[in-house]
């Protein structure tokens, strides 16, 4: 009896002690679930206590992504609008829940309109504002040549042809100044030829640009001097055209073009001059100070001048050779702005050359190809700006259905999501306007730089009595 009494005796106080845990266990989880919902309330809270409901560059360029908007892409969200866009359907699934905890956590309609931006804003702001502020035209810099910049001596009339022969070797794929060197030279060959076309008729001839570098493509690369653009007037956006078509690849066949040129050029009556801007010496066994020299006994009126564009001492002695031979000049060209100053005409312009001039600055059709080219990214601001709005109030819709807002809050909040879109397209037209004047401001700058060259050749041609 005294066993079975204390195993009755130990029994109830394991009994007991399960009940009380259990009790315990019942009492505490209204006090974990109560942590488990503040630690929710103060991490949605934190995401959006920071955020600026003002629309403006400043507030955008720090405004945090939405923390649902992980998987829009910056190619879907510029993606042009056709009518009203459609939020993806996964992310109202996604929203929902977090919007019913947005609720319950925010004491009044700020609080709903932060915590909405932080979940929803996009997270291209940044990148776009930061692309839209970074706009410059890319007008083509005028070529206005000054007989004063020259060396003193008889000045020098257009001759009625003009060669230009441009090296593609490989070589041309280096740098200077951080730039590759083909695309400067692209770039001074085309002012060049707009100003020489006014007086000359022009061609251009590349070479160096078919095969490669390798042994194996020297053949090729070797005889490929071409005309790229045929001997006639010049047309801008023919030249152009043709100056892109291009790529430095392989050897350079310098005596080979200086042929091509003389091969062209005997069947013109008047003299032609041949410009050449290369960075290296013939690499294709040939004499390009022989070709040089047969050029000039073909017509003794025609000259070969050379432009060494960042060339090391070895290639520039050739090259001042072939000018020497071709009765021409040799100018020398470390850098960039070296090649821009060196391609000088050394001859007053006629008066034809003066009233076309107008024309080096930017046109209309080039201003409204700036215009639109200023309003890329504003426009895609407004656009990532409209598709945000209309997220913002499908979860209005889902909150006020619900029944998690009062009506007056769902009026107040769609109300809102309107006006943040019309902010948005503010924004975007400011921007555009921004970009707009800068590309006028630069336009301005060019005609002014134009209209002061004309006035100037013209009061040195009145001095020294030249009327054409």
């Amino acid at each position: 009896m005294k066993r079975y009494g204390l195993w009755l005796l130990s029994a109830g106080l394991i009994l007991s002690a399960c009940s009380n845990d259990k009790e315990k266990t019942a009492a505490d989880s209204p006090v974990k679930e109560e942590q488990k919902k503040e630690e929710k309330q103060v991490s949605i809270l934190a995401e959006s206590k920071n955020i600026n409901l003002e629309v403006s560059e400043k507030t955008l360029l720090n405004l945090p992504p939405g923390t649902l908007m992980d998987d829009l892409t910056y190619e879907k969200d510029i993606e042009a609008i056709e009518v009203t866009p459609e939020t993806d359907p996964e992310l109202l699934r996604k929203m929902t829940p977090k919007l019913e905890e947005l609720t319950k956590e925010a004491k009044d309609t700020d609080s709903i309109k932060k915590g909405l931006v932080s979940l929803l804003a996009s997270p291209h702001y940044k990148d776009i504002i930061e692309k839209s502020n970074s706009y410059k035209p890319d007008f083509e810099e005028p070529y206005l040549p000054d007989p004063t910049k020259s060396e003193p001596g008889e000045e020098k009339k257009a001759s009625e042809q003009a060669i230009i022969l441009l090296d593609a070797s490989s070589s041309m794929l280096l740098q200077a100044d951080g730039k590759v060197k083909m695309d400067i030279a692209k770039s001074a060959v085309k002012s060049f030829a707009q100003t020489i076309g006014q007086s000359s008729d022009v061609s251009l001839v590349v070479y160096g640009h078919k095969g490669s570098e390798a042994d194996a493509d020297k053949e090729i690369s070797c005889s490929g001097a071409e005309e790229v653009y045929p001997m006639g007037k010049y047309s801008k956006k023919d030249f152009h055209e043709a100056v892109d078509s291009f790529e430095s690849k392989g050897w350079t066949p310098l005596a080979g073009a200086i042929q091509k040129a003389a091969e062209m050029s005997s069947g013109y009556d008047s003299s032609t001059t041949i410009y050449i801007v290369s960075d290296g010496a013939e690499t294709c066994d040939g004499d390009p100070v022989q070709a040089s020299k047969n050029l000039v006994k073909n017509n003794s009126s025609n000259t070969v001048n050379i432009i060494g564009f960042d060339v090391d001492g070895k290639a520039e002695d050739q090259l001042k050779a072939v000018a020497e031979a071709g009765n021409g000049e040799y100018f020398k060209a470390d850098s960039p702005d070296d090649l821009k100053d060196t391609i000088q005409y050394e001859w007053l312009p006629s008066a034809g050359d003066l009233a076309w001039a107008f024309t080096m600055a930017p046109s209309p059709w080039e201003m409204m190809d700036e215009y639109k080219i200023g309003e890329v990214y504003p426009r895609q601001l407004f656009t990532v700006g409209r598709r945000e709005s209309h997220r913002i109030l499908d979860a209005v819709t889902i909150m006020g259905d619900k029944g998690w807002i009062t009506d007056e809050q769902r009026s107040e909040l769609r109300e809102w999501g309107y006006e943040r879109s019309g902010q948005m397209k503010d924004l975007y037209m400011e921007l555009h306007e921004k970009n707009r004047n800068t590309a006028e401001t630069e336009s301005d700058e060019i005609r002014q730089r134009v209209d002061e060259w004309v006035e100037k050749m013209k009061a040195l041609k009145k001095e020294r009595g030249d009327i054409w």
